[in-house]
């Protein structure tokens, strides 16, 4: 409990947008969640709340549209770009430290732990409490290895796998390549030795990156993991919410990764940071309903925009498509 005030104690509003960030200091006991296992939302939720919140109930459930896409500075720095889309947010921004394993950066939207507009996580001493759990919750993030991850929503890939192996949820799945994978091919190796688990009725794949400048997309396919890597040659790797593997390409978002892999191959994926921002705000999505040949209006927000430095470990952060206003965040000085 000690570490834990310690770790509230950092908790800031930075942005009115809102943008929260937090300094994780206490043990988040990775090893006990990964011994525990679990197969369903509310098994992962009710292990966060006995290890972290005292029997405090929460969920955790992520959901959203979204887009990423690599690219490199013409001085061959590495950047991985992300759009969060969805029909709310509350943008947390949480630094770690753990003893066993790598420093990071990681955004995880608090709605998707149960805070909205009329629940506030900055009302009450409990409210902020419940933060606590947002370090199971990141959607996208970067550690001092230079090794980027982040996970799209991708309909037809609802996966339960059984095969023995420790049993992981989307979000913990993220913070477990945060903490312990320090390049594309451990992050690939740790997926091949867990079994993965969709939260919610969706599905999702992830989008991994490090710092050399190997890239992956991570898809399930009738519940078999199947990998598609950059190739050396490749002018455009990007993702949005259709699956990459397979013949049909069935999903959404194709308007946006067509705006995203045009200027990509335009630009053989050579973009400023400054350029790299600019194509997340030319991919937003800005609340307007869309419609795509077999697929539901859907009616999602950006709710932030950032760009991981892979080589600098530096995060610019834009919120609610507010590109005028950038954070700035320097893995280093964590």
């Amino acid at each position: 409990m000690k570490n834990a005030i310690k770790t509230l104690r950092t908790f800031k509003k930075v942005s009115e947008s809102p943008l929260y960030t937090m300094d994780y200091t206490a043990d988040y006991q990775l090893y006990r969640l990964l011994e525990m296992g679990a197969r369903t939302d509310s098994e992962f939720a009710n292990n966060v709340c006995r290890i972290l919140l005292n029997g405090l109930p929460v969920k955790v459930k992520p959901e959203g549209a979204c887009s990423t896409f690599v690219a490199s500075t013409q001085d061959n720095q590495k950047l991985f770009a992300r759009n969060f889309d969805y029909k709310s947010g509350m943008a947390m921004l949480i630094r770690t430290t753990p003893k066993q394993g790598y420093r990071s950066i990681a955004l995880s939207n608090l709605g998707h732990i149960g805070f909205d507009y009329n629940h506030l996580p900055e009302k009450s001493f409990l409210s902020r409490f419940r933060t606590l759990a947002s370090v199971y919750s990141p959607l996208d993030g970067m550690n001092e290895k230079g090794l980027a991850v982040a996970v799209n929503t991708a309909v037809e890939q609802i996966v339960h796998q059984s095969t023995g192996k420790t049993p992981v949820m989307t979000t913990l799945a993220i913070r477990l390549l945060l903490d312990r994978a320090s390049d594309v091919e451990e992050a690939l190796d740790i997926l091949r030795n867990i079994d993965m688990n969709s939260s919610g009725k969706i599905g999702y794949h992830f989008h991994v990156a490090d710092r050399s400048g190997d890239s992956a997309i991570i898809e399930y396919i009738n519940n078999e993991m199947v990998v598609i890597r950059k190739k050396p040659e490749s002018r455009s790797f990007c993702l949005t919410n259709f699956t990459i593997s397979t013949k049909e390409k069935n999903g959404t978002g194709k308007e946006r990764y067509e705006i995203i892999d045009r200027r990509l191959y335009e630009k053989s994926s050579i973009l400023s940071e400054k350029d790299a921002m600019t194509l997340l705000s030319e991919a937003q999505m800005d609340g307007h309903k869309y419609y795509e040949p077999g697929h539901m209006y859907y009616d999602s927000i950006t709710q932030w925009s950032v760009i991981y430095n892979l080589s600098k470990c530096t995060a610019a952060v834009t919120i609610k498509s507010d590109f005028e206003k950038i954070y700035n965040f320097d893995l280093k000085e964590n």
